[in-house]
């Protein structure tokens, strides 16, 4: 049985679990950008020897590779070759049983029952102790690079406005833009009528709007979710930033 502390990464070998915390470690450390071992080793405050073996087997398991540092090619530097699947969760059975309750109340409605079943497999698989929000977000930005193919904008207000457009056009919510770099979701398809469970929900949106942003102006966007119904609010709100 996996640990609390167990996180699972998506390879070119296929998922692999890692339980070990200073594995899991210098992974969030790589996250960050590429580091030598004795920046992963001040880090985190460990012997040479032990660092070297947690980085000889991450990179065996096609996690991390190495390669020669670019102002001294006697030391390497280490990257990420992998991605952050998901991890395993608390499981939140009485959220699970109120969106069942949910589902009783649509009736039938096409729009309220799809919706229904969405957030019911979603968070289902939360119950079961599988944090599914890194998965979705990959998913979401794949889908959203397709989607975007189709936009018209390459500015990023344009693109923002036809995103707005898209959502209210397919019951997704209600988008409004604030500033420069904000966007918040009213009625949102993704997490309205979710329980509070103390986190955001919307990873699905974050990569959708970063995929069609993506597509359009060849840039990296990074959005991140900030307010939502799973916080205990009655709206979302997220921050839109071009690398």
């Amino acid at each position: 049985m996996m640990s609390k502390r167990s996180k699972i990464y998506s390879t070119d070998k296929g998922a692999v679990i890692i339980e070990s915390k200073t594995k899991n470690k210098i992974v969030e450390l790589l996250k960050e950008g590429d580091k030598t071992s004795s920046e992963i080793r001040e880090e985190l405050g460990k012997a040479k020897s032990t660092i070297s073996v947690h980085l000889s087997d991450l990179k065996d398991l096609g996690i991390i590779d190495e390669k020669v540092y670019p102002k001294d090619d006697r030391k390497k530097i280490f990257h990420l070759t992998s991605r952050f699947l998901a991890r395993p969760d608390i499981p939140t059975d009485e959220h699970y049983k109120k969106l069942l309750k949910n589902l009783e109340k649509t009736k039938m409605d096409e729009y309220e029952l799809l919706k229904g079943l969405f957030h019911l497999v979603r968070h289902g698989l939360d119950s079961f102790g599988l944090d599914v929000h890194p998965a979705l977000k990959e998913i979401g930005r794949d889908a959203g690079r397709s989607l975007g193919k189709n936009f018209s904008g390459d500015r990023k207000g344009d693109l923002l406005e036809e995103i707005s457009y898209f959502w209210k056009d397919n019951r997704l919510g209600t988008i409004t833009v604030e500033g420069d770099d904000q966007i918040v979701v009213e009625d949102c398809f993704d997490c309205a009528g979710m329980p509070e469970v103390g986190h955001t929900l919307c990873s699905l949106d974050e990569g959708l709007i970063e995929g069609m942003m993506e597509a359009k102006l060849d840039r990296k966007v990074k959005v991140e979710e900030v307010g939502c119904h799973g916080l205990g609010e009655n709206r979302c709100k997220f921050i839109v930033k071009l690398s």
